[in-house]
């Protein structure tokens, strides 16, 4: 289950299979009476998430109240009267308390940051190991989409190797891989025709897929092997002890007003310390550039400058007289010019859906370039326009991806960013 880090967040767990919502409370903070003390302690060591997991398992403070001012199981707090609004007072001091002084912290020994295909990946491998080697490693993903695969848009050729390797019985488990590649189709546009040419792909053997659907399938396997994965909280900083080693990540801020100043439902971020932390953000990740830069590890790979591109997308249910589950096609030529380094594709998914976009890279030389009204171009080519017509549009994006430059040695990359142990 995705359990939330807390209920000041309005975050809560996620029921699998199921659109209810079931709010857990998960912050907490010291209690002034000590008095209550062992009857607080007992009352945590029986409280267990939807997973079995207790809530006090990973905070590094002392027994202590929920910020919500209750307890799930109904027991309220008791010795505090309610303001004019009618709203509890210790409710009012707790949120102050924990708003001002506190920051949650919550130890791992394995942080990743992304929930994407790299990461949850990451995270099933190294259960998988533990499992092999009979041990017990705790291992975290944060993702800042509201849920696992939110952010992902990716319509996708998908050549199913590594997930043989990684989870081989993915097909008696019903993952979301159903449309073998029929047909592989290649061509060079003009404004007004296309010609066919020779395919440089081999996809024989791959399959059309959502790589959003594909990413929440394999955030329940890792869950299946526990994982905790907390959706909705976006990684802001990286935290560094006092010798410059990683030891985990902070969450944003959330209450912040748009001068920068706080407003009244202002909350820290939580802290997410681990052994190890994996960034996996994607392209132009903000942690991963602000590590790159304080370990210098472009000057010291001798990487080479990073090139990128936009690729616009979008899905589309057509009729279905038109549509050939399978199909692939990837065009060059118009209506980019020849100085500009693009193309586009059009992939035939499943349930009457197509997933079309355009690639444009980014050093092209025409200041008044635009890729989005290239790509309103390309729909109304005529040998793409016909098989549009009558259709929605029922899905839309975009996205910077990687397009090359040798980047980073591995050795190095393990070398120089140093980690808590």
């Amino acid at each position: 289950m995705h359990k939330s880090l807390s209920n000041s967040y309005k975050s809560s767990t996620l029921k699998r299979h199921s659109g209810s919502l079931s709010p857990f409370v998960h912050s907490i903070f010291r209690l002034n009476q000590t008095n209550n003390l062992q009857s607080q302690s007992s009352l945590a060591n029986s409280i267990k998430t939807p997973s079995g997991y207790s809530p006090f398992r990973h905070f590094n403070q002392n027994p202590c109240f929920f910020s919500s001012g209750y307890f799930p199981n109904g027991v309220n707090l008791k010795g505090f009267g309610r303001n004019e609004s009618g709203e509890s007072c210790a409710k009012l001091f707790f949120r102050s308390f924990c708003s001002e002084m506190c920051r949650e912290s919550m130890a791992y020994d394995v942080v990743i940051v992304g929930a994407g295909p790299a990461g949850l990946s990451a995270a099933i491998r190294l259960k998988q190991l533990c499992r092999e080697k009979n041990v017990d490693l705790s291992v975290c993903v944060v993702e800042k989409g509201a849920e696992v695969g939110a952010h992902i848009i990716s319509g996708n050729v998908f050549e199913p190797r590594a997930l043989n390797e990684l989870l081989p019985q993915w097909k008696q488990e019903e993952a979301p891989i159903r449309v073998p590649v029929s047909s592989d189709k290649f061509w060079f546009l003009t404004k007004d025709r296309a010609f066919s040419l020779p395919s440089p792909f081999s996809n024989r053997g791959n399959y059309v897929i959502s790589l959003s659907q594909l990413v929440r399938w394999l955030g329940g396997k890792a869950e299946e092997l526990g994982v905790e994965i907390y959706p909705g909280f976006a990684a802001s900083e990286i935290l560094y002890d006092a010798d410059n080693k990683v030891i985990g990540i902070g969450t944003n801020d959330m209450g912040i007003a748009k001068d920068g100043s706080k407003k009244e439902n202002f909350q820290r971020g939580v802290e997410l310390r681990g052994r190890i932390t994996l960034l996996a953000e994607g392209c132009r990740g903000s942690l991963s550039e602000k590590l790159i830069k304080n370990f210098k590890l472009r000057e010291k790979s001798h990487a080479q400058h990073q090139t990128y591109a936009l690729g616009i997308k979008e899905v589309w249910e057509i009729d279905e007289g038109k549509h050939n589950p399978g199909e692939i096609l990837h065009t060059l030529g118009w209506p980019l010019d020849q100085k500009t380094y693009g193309g586009s594709f059009l992939y035939h998914m499943n349930d009457r859906q197509i997933a079309l976009g355009l690639v444009v890279a980014l050093n092209y030389h025409n200041p008044f370039l635009n890729p989005y009204e290239e790509f309103q171009k390309f729909k109304h080519h005529p040998a793409i326009k016909p098989l549009l017509e009558g259709g929605t549009v029922v899905q839309y994006g975009a996205r910077t991806l990687n397009e090359g430059g040798l980047q980073f040695f591995l050795g190095e990359q393990l070398l120089d960013v140093r980690l808590a142990s």
